[in-house]
């Protein structure tokens, strides 16, 4: 059965409303990326990764705190050095000492896979059972010209097959890939992506930064989604789930079943 998992990067502030009312009344678990130096006003401002407010500390724990949330790393300063991966894991173990961080994302999804296996031993040393990444790794240069058509039409056909690199990747791989979600797939593209990972049988990571409602500050940032259509997704997932066609996971839950 295809495992389907809603990943979201950054710490975003929109992040914890989307989880309280979207997420946790629908029994909908989800992967949380934090970057550390966003979140507790220690990095420097020009590496946040975008102008959206962060969590604050208290905002953080209370998204940690919420029935199953992963909490796993995005790097302090949102970069993709070894150290700066290290401080971000290294400081959400001392913030939540009660919960296994298993896992990263590449901020911004610059790595590429076989960066990460040469170096799979150090993030394996750091406790790590995964890292994730973006499909844009994936992209031949015809996938790319779809991804690039399948965010100017509507068109659930292109947007599937632009992303067939990403899902073909397995949960028992160490590397990760992701389908990002931005302001241009409507959900009708979204969901037909998820049904047709549920005939396959294909795993599916969607990759979420912003859940903002139409009307609200940065609601047309490329890296926002309209909060309506992320309610109706879940809701989708929910009665598939319900209906034994797919399972949710946690990203840990995933790669460790």
């Amino acid at each position: 059965m295809s495992k389907i998992i809603l990943s979201f990067d950054d710490g975003r502030r929109d992040n914890l409303r989307a989880a309280q009312e979207i997420l946790v009344p629908l029994g909908i678990p989800a992967t949380m990326n934090l970057t550390t130096g966003y979140i507790d006003g220690s990095a420097r401002e020009e590496r946040h990764p975008g102008p959206n407010p962060a969590l604050s500390m208290e905002e953080a724990r209370e998204l940690a705190s919420l029935p199953n949330i992963e909490i796993a790393g995005h790097g302090w300063e949102h970069l993709n050095t070894m150290e700066d991966l290290q401080k971000g894991v290294t400081t959400l173990r001392e913030w939540f000492p009660e919960r296994t961080i298993a896992g990263l994302a590449s901020p911004n999804s610059i790595l590429r896979e076989e960066e990460i296996l040469f170096q799979q031993a150090a993030y394996e040393a750091m406790g790590l059972s995964y890292v994730r990444i973006g499909a844009g790794a994936t992209y031949s240069g015809i996938r790319r010209v779809m991804g690039k058509l399948s965010r100017m039409i509507p068109s659930k056909w292109l947007f599937i097959t632009s992303n067939k690199g990403a899902i073909a990747h397995t949960l028992d791989r160490f590397v990760l890939t992701a389908v990002p979600v931005m302001r241009q797939p409507p959900s009708g593209q979204v969901e037909a992506l998820v049904r047709y990972c549920a005939k396959h049988d294909y795993d599916l990571i969607l990759m979420f930064h912003s859940i903002v409602k139409a009307g609200e500050d940065f609601h047309e940032d490329t890296w926002s989604w309209d909060y309506d259509d992320f309610a109706k997704l879940c809701k989708t997932l929910q009665n598939m789930q319900q209906a034994n066609e797919i399972t949710l996971a946690t990203t840990a839950e995933a790669v460790a079943d």
